[in-house]
């Protein structure tokens, strides 16, 4: 027994040591200060696209108002929200501060149980351990006697979505315990929602350990999936062009592409459903590869990417990987949209300014492609891309990602708190033309909104209307 006492005392200590380290005021104000104003110039410096949705003036004011509210010491959550709230204020998907230190201070706290899902503007319980799946897709209106619109609108301000970009709030609210521990780091949850049959009714939520959630809720779905559901019909699932990156996946990748699309062109298949719902994006080879598959003509992929800066010897220190960080040969670049930009193939072979070639036996069906606030970044490039040269039909959701993304694959560490930030230092544009820009994303050709009960059935909606369309014809 006395083992046991012990062991217990040991373990609540422990948890006590990490509560402290997430709440306790560790970050002295004079070091978060000089630290603030370094991030800030940092940002000045290198960001490509920090005023497309965001004045400087604003910034400005937004950086301002942030330093002076810095009265006293902070803990790593205060100083998490400040830092979150400057980058959050530029509207770009890419650049953000980085939440890994805290989930992993985070991981054996109580925190709440629900991830949620914005629909018309309405909020509804969403993934959740299974003892509570009875409550997905409720309505929720408060927690803690608070609404939750007021309690979004709070959390908004420090998390990083693309321009005004709507959809992709769903995507960050799957991870909503993280975000609401950092707006209000209780262990107390008392919610109140709609039942059933639309009463009001009150509820105290149990807390659920943030590891257990984060597993609980992870899915592993395989990059690209095919499927021939008839002869008539095929669906191709893009979940990710992450593989890519690496020659040897990608290899793999491109050899599953020449297989299927070599399928479809001797069944003569009528129909394709390419899915890129919360395809967040990746490499653009793969992107490249698959679109040569879709388009009947040439093409060029980027128009350009280009940097904000000329030389990083001021500031490449602050990044994880300087040796990947170079200076730019201007003597290469030309200027547009006041950044330095690499447009064509010179002394360095960029495939992506070469005339592209689409595949001798591309498709010839009908294409229709699944889309949401999950698809971002290269998969914003492709769709781009498609509506450029006029492949398929959109349904679903607005995605994140457009014709250009602020980007680079860059973390800086922070020298005093040791936090992480992802700033962009490249700007990559698509060479679309005729491309027509909506600060939302890109919208679907038609829209189909999921509903409440989805959440609890899963049951695919949008791929559901889109096959009993293709069925009907």
């Amino acid at each position: 027994m006395r083992l046991l006492l012990i062991t217990f005392l040991v373990c609540n200590f422990c948890t006590a040591q990490k509560k402290d380290l997430l709440l306790d005021k560790t970050l002295k104000k004079d070091s978060i200060e000089a630290e603030f104003a370094k991030l800030y110039n940092l940002t000045n410096t290198i960001h490509p696209g920090q005023f497309m949705f965001c004045s400087k003036a604003n910034f400005d004011k937004t950086y301002l108002d942030l330093k002076n509210s810095i009265k006293t010491d902070l803990s790593i959550v205060d100083y998490y929200r400040l830092t979150a709230t400057l980058m959050a204020k530029i509207k770009d998907g890419h650049t953000t501060v980085d939440r890994t230190k805290i989930s992993n201070l985070l991981k054996d706290r109580a925190v709440f149980p629900f991830s949620i899902y914005k629909i018309k503007d309405k909020y509804y319980l969403d993934k959740s351990i299974p003892e509570n799946k009875d409550y997905v897709g409720l309505r929720i209106l408060k927690i803690n006697g608070k609404e939750l619109s007021s309690i979004v609108n709070d959390i908004q301000k420090y998390i990083h979505l693309e321009g005004k970009n709507e959809t992709g709030l769903n995507v960050r609210f799957r991870n909503f315990p993280f975000y609401y521990f950092i707006y209000n780091p209780t262990g107390k949850f008392e919610i109140e929602y709609l039942d059933q049959k639309e009463q009001k009714q009150k509820l105290v939520l149990k807390g659920v350990v943030y590891e257990t959630y984060s597993k609980e809720i992870k899915y592993n779905t395989e990059p690209l999936t095919t499927e021939f559901k008839t002869d008539n019909l095929a669906i191709l699932k893009f979940h990710s062009f992450e593989n890519g990156y690496n020659e040897a996946d990608r290899k793999i990748a491109e050899k599953k592409l020449d297989v299927f699309f070599s399928r479809l062109d001797s069944l003569k298949t009528k129909n394709l459903i390419i899915d890129l719902r919360d395809n967040a994006g990746g490499s653009a080879d793969i992107a490249n590869y698959l679109f040569s598959y879709l388009t009947n003509k040439s093409y060029y992929y980027l128009d350009y990417f280009g940097a904000k800066y000329n030389t990083t010897k001021q500031w490449k220190h602050y990044a994880q990987y300087p040796n990947n960080i170079e200076d730019i040969i201007i003597t290469e670049t030309k200027r547009k949209n006041g950044l330095n930009c690499y447009t064509e193939t010179d002394a360095t072979d960029y495939w992506w300014f070469e005339k592209q070639h689409n595949k001798p036996n591309y498709y010839k069906g009908k294409i229709k492609v699944l889309i949401n606030g999950g698809s971002f970044s290269t998969t914003g490039h492709l769709l781009a891309l498609m509506r450029e040269y006029k492949v398929g039909k959109f349904y679903g959701e607005y995605s994140q990602g457009s014709n250009y993304s602020n980007a680079g694959g860059q973390a800086f560490v922070l020298p005093y708190s040791k936090i992480l930030v992802w700033i962009p230092t490249f700007q990559y544009k698509m060479r679309t033309p005729n491309f027509q820009y909506d600060p939302k994303g890109i919208k679907p050709d038609l829209e189909i909104q999921i509903e409440p009960s989805d959440l609890k059935t899963g049951f695919d909606r949008q791929m559901d209307f889109v096959v009993k369309q293709i069925e009907s014809n």
